[in-house]
C-alpha cells in the first residue's frame, strides 16, 4: 500500500481507506492536505517540501494557489476518492506490478448490470495493460457483451488435474490486442477448475476479471476469497440489502449502487436506457452517462491495480 501523510478530517481519510492509501507520519510518499480543515496546512507544513502534495481547496482557495503559480501540489476541490484519486496517479510514479491483481464482479441479485459493468471495465482498463477476463457464470454472457463466443468450459474440466497457463492461453478468446476471455456455454465451471484457471490466468496477464454468479453461489464466494478487490453490485431495495446483509462480503468489496443511491455505496452507476440500447446494438463500449461511470470507476481501479 502507498503511504501518505493524511491531514484533514474524517472525509479526507475515508477517501484513502477507499484508494487503498495507508496513513504514515514518517517518510510518507505524499502529503494530502484539507485546506478546509483547521490545522490541516500547519501539519502538513512539518513534512519536506520535496514531498508531493495534493490539496483538496474550496473554489477560492483554488483560484488562490493557481494565482500563486504553485507547481508542488496538485488541487481538488472536492474529499471524494473518485477526486483524488486521479491525482495520486498523476502525482506517483508508475510502479511496475509486483503481481497481477484479480477483480471480481458479483451482486445481491439479478438484473443489476454486473455483466454489462463486467465488460465494459474489462475493455477500458485492456487500454494500457492485458486482460483476462473470466466468465465464472456459465451464461456465455460476457463473451457476447464482448463480442466473441469463447470455448466452452468443459475443455478445460478435462484437465482439472493438470491444469496449466498454457492451457488456459490455448483456450482463451482474443477479443483485443490486450483483452481475452476464458469460460462459454453451456456449464460454469467446477470450483476446483476455477480456482486453478485464476491462479493461472495470474501468469498471463497484469489484471484477472471474473465475473462471478450472485452472491450466494459458491463460485462467487471462492472468485471473492482469490480477489484482491471486489464490486458488488446491488439495488437500494429491501430485498438486495437483505442479500447483502446476508452473505459474507469481504472488506476488499466496494458496494456500488446500480441506478439508485445508496448510503454506504463506493460508486453509483447511472440509470441511461439510451446507452444501453445504442450497446445492445454494437455489443461495443457503451457511452453516455452511463459510460462515463464506467470511465471514473475504471480509472480508480487502473489505480488499485498498481
Amino acid at each position: 500500500m502507498t503511504q501518505v501523510a493524511i491531514c484533514g478530517g474524517a472525509e479526507l481519510r475515508a477517501a484513502c481507506a477507499a484508494l487503498g492509501l495507508e496513513p504514515a507520519t514518517v517518510s510518507p510518499r505524499l502529503v494530502l492536505v484539507d485546506l478546509r480543515t483547521p490545522d490541516a496546512a500547519a501539519r502538513a507544513a512539518a513534512f519536506p517540501a520535496g514531498i508531493p502534495r495534493i490539496v483538496v481547496a474550496t473554489p477560492e482557495q483554488a483560484d488562490l494557489l493557481a494565482a500563486l503559480g504553485s507547481d508542488r501540489a496538485l488541487v481538488a476541490t472536492s474529499a471524494d476518492a473518485a477526486a483524488i484519486g486521479p491525482l495520486v496517479a498523476r502525482s506517483l510514479p508508475q510502479a511496475v506490478p509486483q503481481r497481477t491483481r484479480v477483480l471480481t464482479l458479483t451482486a445481491a441479485r439479478g438484473g443489476t448490470g454486473r455483466t454489462l459493468c463486467a465488460a465494459n471495465l474489462a475493455r477500458r482498463l485492456a487500454t494500457d495493460r492485458t486482460i483476462v477476463a473470466i466468465d465464472a457464470t456459465g451464461t456465455g454472457a460476457l463473451g457476447w457483451w464482448l463480442g466473441v463466443d469463447p470455448r466452452p468450459w468443459s475443455e478445460l474440466e478435462a484437465l482439472a488435474g493438470e491444469l496449466r497457463a498454457e492451457h488456459v492461453a490455448l483456450v482463451a478468446t482474443a477479443v483485443a490486442t490486450r483483452l481475452s476471455i476464458v469460460g462459454g456455454t453451456p456449464a460454469p465451471p467446477s470450483t476446483d477448475v476455477l480456482a486453478t484457471t485464476v491462479a493461472v490466468a495470474r501468469e498471463l496477464a497484469d489484471l484477472v476479471l471474473i465475473d462471478a454468479p450472485l452472491l450466494p453461489d459458491e463460485r462467487a464466494r471462492l472468485a471473492l476469497a482469490r480477489s484482491d478487490r471486489n464490486l458488488v453490485l446491488s439495488y437500494a431495495d429491501a430485498a438486495s440489502r437483505a442479500a447483502l446483509a446476508s452473505a459474507d462480503v469481504p472488506e476488499t468489496a466496494w458496494l456500488i449502487g446500480s441506478q439508485d443511491h445508496i448510503d454506504d455505496a463506493f460508486r453509483v452507476l447511472p440509470r441511461d436506457e439510451a446507452a444501453v440500447a445504442d450497446a445492445l446494438a454494437t455489443r461495443g463500449r457503451i457511452g453516455g452517462a452511463l459510460g462515463r461511470a464506467y470511465d471514473d470507476l475504471a480509472e480508480l481501479l487502473a489505480i488499485d491495480a498498481t
